[in-house]
């Protein structure tokens, strides 16, 4: 059984991406692609339910098979350098194909030996694998719908939509091989095939700026990519063995310094973060998947399968130290961003910060902070990239100014978009619970725990900014739900489900999924630790959700007894104007001398504070000397 679901996960999407790219037409495509994410989440669910083992793929096929791959890969770098006259993408892709050569001859097996290539089925993996197949599918569902409009205003030299969902669908088995695999080749190998994937789908459109942030996108992950293939080539010169597992438990900290520094560009820490602001050129749908809630977590991931190599050590501080400095910068940036997947963009790299400096801090209780973080922020990023997208075609703008009066043009998204971001920063909802629990064991480390600390108060600006530009709007009678192809509507709603229903089974999915992994992880925690992680546990979630109750009890008897004879409309230094020919949601007043005036509302962005030329050159500085730091640390 477990054979067919592995099968189904990984190179199911990759057999089904296959059929897609030769898809006779639209009506076709969208069959396979449907049945594609469908196939891919029933495995993905299948796999939990059968619970965690070890398998083992024998035999003389699997390391040719790798060996293959791995020169297919490096070959394909080297010529995408060529072809996009990047020095430095081809010369990483050498660098690769020296060590792959000299992989083979150091390491050389005996002859009829071939070591077992092993996949791991945990809690950890099987919560990636949950991400990918549930949230990564509904998002290539979300994407029939968005590309059918999108193709009526994609440039002339745009790639065909063929091509564009074979990445699509082909990276969900890639990234679940990613997960799944024990071998460090094999993760490699998926590694590498997720950074290509990336950088095709990110210059899909084909226009400079796109080609721009993809070549932009290669270079940043090719580079991360040579530091795995060091890393991998160190552990077994150093080990004997390719096995993450053991590799943890030996502590060996030179490969993991390089491990840990392939996540950073994977997961766009500064200073690599350029690589994901790029991407946001990209169609939305690969927003969503790859730089928001699935392949960025390869990055997260990997550093949270090493952190317990970290022990108690200034290794570990430094990690931490690493992740909150990008925590901070990124949310300050965030504040004066006006372009709305800018604003998800650097938010994303806000929260993998904080999921890395969590990953340092190494204990049980950070640990846990970054588990709940992990889940909930793939759920609400990617909902909130969708409403982007949706909103976006609607309005024909990405721009947060220009999002005033939404909740009248588009109710029904204005109003998922919104609990979206109310997800990120208030109770019940998992986020602000991870954020507490990571503030809490950071009690003991003043410099992670300030930057955490100022790092929380940030996302809060922006998200509170940003909620009342799209929810204030003047008094309507009655409001039409917007038209939007089907399969938008249906992933938004059903993704706002969940976000629902996992705020009110919080605790719950604490207790049953989050703690025993921790438990399993931290075997010999302390008694402090552990009682601290079970005080959290025996919290009793239900005052808290008795408030919540009588408060929106309170706004529906508010509503259900408004009467639109109360509405008075604003001030504003002058009698109002009847008409507005700007449209619905302008108001107008009589002025000096008679004249017509038209007051206009704007957010507060403080670029010269927060902008990104004031922030971004010294933070990539500093970002740049913790790495230096970090890796002079291991120096004796």
């Amino acid at each position: 059984m477990h054979g067919i679901l592995l099968f189904a996960l990984i190179a199911g999407p990759v057999l089904w991406a296959s059929l897609v790219y030769f898809s006779p037409n639209r009506s076709v495509r969208s069959l396979l692609v449907t049945l594609a994410a469908l196939m891919t989440a029933g495995a993905g669910v299948m796999l939990a339910i059968n619970g965690k083992m070890t398998w083992e793929l024998t035999g003389a096929l699997w390391p040719n098979l790798a060996m293959l791959l791995e020169y297919l890969i490096v070959f394909v770098i080297i010529g995408l350098g060529l072809r996009i006259k990047s020095l430095l993408v081809a010369t990483f892709g050498l660098i690769q194909l020296a060590i792959i050569i000299a992989g083979s001859l150091v390491f050389k097996s005996p002859a009829g030996h071939h070591e077992a290539a092993k996949l791991i089925i945990d809690p950890l993996s099987i919560i990636l694998v949950l991400i990918v197949s549930i949230i990564g599918s509904l998002i290539v569902i979300y994407a029939i719908g968005y590309m059918r409009k999108h193709e009526a205003h994609a440039p002339a030299t745009s790639a065909s939509t063929n091509r564009f969902f074979f990445y699509l669908v082909a990276f969900l088995g890639f990234m679940n091989g990613l997960v799944l695999v024990d071998d460090m080749k094999w993760l490699s190998i998926f590694w590498e095939l997720t950074t290509l994937c990336s950088f095709f789908l990110i210059g899909h459109e084909g226009t400079e700026e796109a080609q721009k942030s993809a070549r932009r996108a290669l270079i940043i992950n090719a580079f991360g990519g040579v530091a795995m293939s060091v890393g991998v080539f160190s552990c077994q010169y150093m080990t004997g063995h390719e096995s993450l597992a053991l590799l943890v438990q030996k502590a060996a900290f030179f490969p993991i310094a390089l491990l840990c520094l392939a996540t950073m560009t994977k997961s766009a820490q500064m200073p690599f973060q350029s690589w994901l602001l790029g991407a946001m050129v990209a169609p939305t749908p690969v927003s969503a998947l790859l730089h928001s809630s699935t392949m960025v977590k390869a990055g997260s991931y990997l550093i949270l399968r090493l952190a317990p190599s970290f022990g108690d050590s200034t290794f570990g501080t430094m990690i931490a130290i690493a992740g909150g400095f990008t925590f901070v910068a990124a949310s300050a940036m965030a504040i004066s961003q006006g372009n709305a997947k800018r604003v998800l963009a650097y938010s994303t790299i806000a929260n993998l910060g904080l999921i890395v400096a969590c990953a340092g801090l190494n204990t049980p209780i950070a640990f846990a902070a970054a588990l709940m973080i992990l889940c909930f922020h793939a759920v609400s990023k990617a909902l909130l990239f969708l409403c982007v997208g949706t909103i976006e075609q609607e309005i024909g703008s990405r721009q947060i100014e220009d999002m005033g009066g939404l909740l009248y043009k588009m109710p029904l998204t204005t109003s998922i978009a919104s609990l979206g971001m109310v997800s990120m920063v208030v109770p019940p909802f998992g986020m602000l619970i991870g954020k507490w629990m990571a503030i809490e064991a950071a009690v003991d480390k003043p410099m992670v725990l300030t930057l955490m600390v100022v790092g929380s108060a940030l996302t809060i600006f922006f998200w509170a900014k940003w909620l009342g530009r799209i929810s204030t709007t003047s008094y309507h009678p009655e409001y039409k739900i917007e038209k939007v192809f089907f399969s938008q509507s249906l992933v938004n709603i059903i993704l706002i489900i969940g976000i629902v229903l996992a705020a009110l089974c919080v605790w719950p999915i604490y207790r049953i999924v989050v703690l025993p992994i921790v438990k399993g992880y931290y075997a010999g925690m302390s008694v402090h630790a552990a009682g601290m992680l079970t005080a959290i546990a025996d919290f009793n979630e239900w005052p808290m959700y008795v408030v919540l109750g009588v408060a929106l009890f309170a706004v529906l008897a508010a509503v259900l007894a408004f009467k639109p004879s109360s509405i008075r409309p604003p001030y504003m230094c002058g009698e109002n104007a009847k008409e507005s020919p700007e449209g619905a949601e302008s108001y107008a007043f009589i002025g000096p001398m008679d004249t017509r005036t038209v007051a206009r509302v704007s957010s507060y962005y403080l670029s010269s504070i927060f902008g990104e030329e004031a922030i971004t050159k010294w933070a990539n500085t500093v970002a740049v000397l913790i790495i230096i730091t970090l890796f002079g640390v291991l120096v004796k």
